[in-house]
């Protein structure tokens, strides 16, 4: 039993309606409850000692083939896992884990908190802060989305912002605001300051 996974990610209806189509990674918090589950820790760990298939989790976890096959499609839904259509196998994501620590460095600021971390959940921010200090702090956590010396298309800044809050156009318009993208003459090019 190969079965891929049916789910999409988080969505309830399979689609994604902000710009660009991309969510961002799952934050720690999704790590730990996709993961607090018994039979996905077994998955998890299976899929770290080898196991490609269905019935190769099955085996090396000691579970029923019907629950690895859940197991392992709310693994891939939580971006813990990846499934391989083409080669009919299941794959841990690398880096899923480094980017959610990360991201929850940036959020919650180096020093243990620089009040930046209010703003956020689930990896998305909830709004932006009036006052300028925080404000501040919040912006550079976006920010840092964008390289250094990249060009980017309206559409690709806003497909990024969209990643981080539903009001993209606002946000976009608080980096530059802000002065940490500047925007050309022609507002249609832009590049982090």
């Amino acid at each position: 039993m190969n079965t891929p996974p049916t789910g999409t990610g988080p969505q309830t209806d399979g689609t994604d309606h902000r710009p660009g189509g991309e969510d961002p990674p799952p934050s720690c918090r999704d790590l730990i409850g996709i993961l607090a589950q018994t039979d996905r820790r077994d998955a998890f760990a299976a899929l770290a000692l080898g196991a490609t298939s269905v019935a190769q989790v099955a085996e090396r976890a000691g579970l029923r083939p019907a629950a690895a096959a859940v197991a392992l499609r709310k693994l891939v839904d939580g971006r813990i896992a990846a499934y391989d259509a083409d080669a009919r196998a299941y794959r841990l994501l690398d880096d899923t884990f480094r980017l959610a620590v990360q991201a929850e460095v940036r959020i919650s600021g180096r020093g243990g908190g620089d009040g930046a971390g209010a703003y956020f959940r689930k990896g998305r921010l909830t709004s932006i802060p009036g006052g300028a200090e925080v404000r501040g702090r919040v912006l550079a956590v976006v920010a840092d989305s964008f390289e250094a010396g990249v060009i980017y298309s309206e559409a690709k800044v806003n497909a990024l912002c969209g990643q981080w809050f539903d009001d993209w156009v606002t946000l976009r318009r608080a980096l530059v605001d802000e002065e940490l993208l500047r925007r050309d003459e022609s507002g249609t090019r832009y590049v982090r300051v």
